[in-house]
């Protein structure tokens, strides 16, 4: 179906943007990761100066992505968004990107997808601090929003 091959693409866009390191590193606003994307926690055992085997980065992304998944979905039940297969897909990403707290914060955007305003939820994709921190992430994600017919 084209929501499963969406579905892969969003996996697909979310490893391009995070890119994949395979040891610990710092991002961009200097918190300690690994893999794609991964935010290491207390809880991980990760060391410093240790190159990953894929496997281990793979498992470590697909419950991040899970996760991801989980907090979209409660997102667009919780907040009554008219489902749209590329709308999920987004909301994926940025809950993969930013977390569901951050995510929430969206308001005026979770307004314009509440309204099916895609050009309004698009426009405060760009208008947010998110977008001067990722402009290219963002610029992309709020494309494809606005392309929503």
């Amino acid at each position: 179906s084209n929501r499963y091959i969406l579905m892969i693409d969003t996996k697909q866009r979310i490893k391009s943007h995070e890119g994949i390191i395979m040891e610990v590193y710092s991002d961009s606003l200097g918190l300690k990761t690994l893999g794609i994307g991964h935010l290491l926690t207390d809880k991980d055992n990760f060391e410093e100066g240790v190159t990953y085997p894929m496997e281990v980065i793979n498992k470590l992304f697909e419950e991040d992505y899970n996760i991801a998944f989980n907090d979209a979905h409660d997102l667009l039940e919780d907040k009554d968004i008219p489902y749209d297969p590329m709308v999920e897909s987004v909301l994926i990403e940025m809950a993969f990107q930013l977390g569901l707290p951050r995510l929430k914060k969206f308001i005026k955007f979770i307004q314009g997808l509440q309204e099916e305003d895609y050009k309004k939820a698009a426009d405060e994709m760009i208008d947010s601090r998110w977008a001067k921190q990722t402009p290219a992430r963002a610029y992309e994600l709020s494309t494809l929003i606005r392309n929503i017919k």
